[in-house]
């Protein structure tokens, strides 16, 4: 069983490992905020039981314009002993125009059977997923010209944690 001293030690590593990727790539030096690092420490505040495990993406971007990408993980154990996680992306585009566009197209999920998909009021736009398969609830809205997508296996997290990271979002 892990003390609370080894949570700790791999929640600063964590953390110390996102910031130090996030400053030490070069075309993002200047214009990266960790956001889901701030998110974390206003997370812990309120549910103390998370543990946050920054990410790196090395995928594709998700926008033409887009300016930076930033992932984080949370994960706990309930009551009954099991796992409730919940990913974070935030995705800042060169625009408003090129988030409202992204969100227009695939927002709402692509046109499955398996997935559905319904308005939700958060920020300026914004959908919410449920699927019978893994990642069962996806909140997916924008703010400006950021993108969140939020993934849970619960949908009570997923809204949460959406509200929480527009609380962390800047005016721009």
């Amino acid at each position: 069983m892990k003390t609370w001293r080894h949570r700790k030690r791999e929640y600063l590593f964590g953390s110390l490992l996102s910031l130090l990727i996030s400053v030490a790539s070069p075309f993002q030096a200047q214009t990266r905020i960790p956001f889901t690092n701030k998110m974390a420490h206003a997370v812990r505040r309120v549910e103390p039981g998370w543990r946050y495990i920054g990410g790196w993406c090395s995928c594709p971007p998700t926008v033409p314009g887009q300016v930076w990408r930033d992932n984080g993980t949370w994960d706990r154990k309930d009551k009954q002993g099991r796992r409730e996680f919940v990913d974070v992306e935030i995705v800042l585009a060169a625009s408003s125009e090129e988030s409202a566009e992204w969100i227009r197209r695939f927002g709402g999920g692509t046109s499955s059977r398996i997935c559905q998909s319904v308005k939700y009021q958060l920020g300026d736009e914004a959908y919410l997923l449920t699927c019978p398969r893994s990642f069962k609830s996806t909140l997916n809205y924008r703010k400006g010209a950021f993108l969140v997508r939020v993934h849970g296996d619960s949908q009570k997290i997923v809204e949460r944690f959406g509200r929480y990271t527009l609380a962390q979002l800047p005016a721009r």
